[in-house]
């Protein structure tokens, strides 16, 4: 008893003088966040901008605290009051992030291009929307995008429970934790940008499918259909990346029911295909490879990891696509570390590798017999189509883009796992 008192006062000692260390130092902290050049004539008061973004926190975790499931609030705590509140802002004291310019523009509606037309103006008018809500607040605004990244998560979080229990397998208690709490899964779903909003789409779309698998019914399908339709406001590619996930696990279309989805999404992903093509400006086989190489020459900013490749068609994409798969799921690795960010992403790799070789890799067969883990792969498959050909160049946006896969494969080792202890 004794000890356990000495321990907690310790914990809330230490939590108190990190707590004053951090308000003393803040508005040198986020200086980056209130330079002129970013806030322009607008009048900012760093003080007051946190002081809202606590009191949305905080209001968020009243509403969740009175949610069913309990570990949802506790997770809420450590991902928007300590990673999205705290931690986040050293982040930004010493790297920085486009998320404060997203957020100038939403406060002050400075958005000259029109809703619909590129992503990242999107990304500013929704936020603009979310500031008559929690205020014209950086932080509360980063907590509105922590809170909708959150709800991915759920979304995803759900499927997995779905699986294990049309598995008849028993939910593991502490793989909820995992799930959220992995670093560049709590990290990269908390920040201001394109990745949360994104990450929720996949979760929708991903929920609605694993669902759809068993009951055709209208809710789900409509879940899909708007996933993929909102997506393109924010990364475009995504569409195709959903719809091909879909093609490609109606491929073998051994009954009647999987004919007719086939006969239904072959038509919606070639017109997708080619809208999306054209509004790269891309007419031919050729330009499409010359595309990929530009995109991922431009990411190559700040020193790239592997060399930029000049594709020039299929044969050259097959030489760069299997070397750099693994790059684009498990690097950077201990070979790689230049700073801390590194080293945490490094470590994070080696473990994310071994579970992966341990669970996934051995076990292949036995996932992609189970017809909801087959959907996992597909999707992250689909993924890797495009992405192992922009993220191997740098390793920094690497981290980020794993995001909108990594939920995916902590679920094929959550379940892979409890089907390998049932055997």
């Amino acid at each position: 008893m004794i000890k356990n008192k000495l321990i907690w006062i310790l914990t809330a000692f230490i939590g108190i003088a990190l707590f004053l260390i951090f308000i003393t130092n803040f508005e040198f902290l986020s200086q980056k966040i209130f330079l002129p050049r970013y806030r322009g004539t607008y009048e900012s008061f760093p003080y007051f901008e946190l002081i809202l973004g606590f009191i949305s926190w905080l209001v968020i975790s009243i509403v969740l605290f009175f949610s069913k499931n309990k570990k949802y609030f506790y997770i809420w705590l450590i991902k928007g009051g300590i990673v999205t509140l705290f931690l986040m802002v050293f982040y930004e004291a010493k790297y920085g992030l486009d998320a404060y310019v997203y957020a100038i523009k939403a406060i002050t509606g400075d958005i000259t291009v029109p809703f619909g037309n590129e992503g990242t103006s999107n990304i500013q008018h929704i936020n603009h929307i979310f500031t008559y809500i929690v205020g014209n607040s950086y932080y509360s605004l980063k907590i509105m995008n922590s809170l909708i990244g959150f709800i991915g998560l759920i979304l995803l979080y759900k499927t997995y429970e779905k699986v294990i229990k049309n598995s008849n397998l028993e939910i593991n208690n502490k793989f909820i934790y995992f799930f959220f709490l992995f670093p560049t899964v709590l990290f990269w779903s908390s920040i201001l940008g394109k990745d949360p909003l994104n990450l929720f789409f996949i979760g929708l779309f991903t929920y609605g499918f694993i669902h759809l698998i068993d009951e055709f019914k209208l809710k789900y399908l409509l879940m899909i259909v708007v996933s993929i339709w909102l997506v393109s406001y924010i990364r475009s590619w995504w569409s195709i990346i959903m719809v091909t996930s879909i093609f490609l696990y109606y491929l073998k279309v051994n009954s009647t029911r999987s004919f007719m989805l086939f006969l239904i999404i072959m038509p919606i992903f070639t017109l997708l295909a080619i809208q999306f093509l054209q509004t790269q400006g891309i007419t031919s086989v050729d330009q499409m490879f010359l595309k990929m190489t530009d995109t991922s020459s431009k990411l190559a900013y700040g020193g790239s990891s592997v060399g930029i490749h000049v594709l020039t068609g299929f044969g050259d994409y097959l030489l760069w696509f299997f070397p750099n798969l693994f790059t684009t799921l498990f690097r950077p690795m201990p070979w790689d570390i230049r700073n801390a960010f590194t080293l945490i992403a490094a470590i994070e790799n080696v473990v994310l590798f071994y579970l992966a070789y341990k669970y996934i890799f051995k076990n292949w067969r036995l996932i992609y017999a189970n017809k909801y883990l087959k959907f996992y792969i597909l999707l992250i498959f689909s993924w890797s189509l495009l992405y192992v050909i922009i993220s191997p160049t740098n390793l920094g946006m690497a981290v980020r883009f794993k995001l909108q896969v990594l939920p995916l494969m902590l679920i094929l080792i959550g379940v892979s796992k409890s089907l390998m202890e049932q055997k």
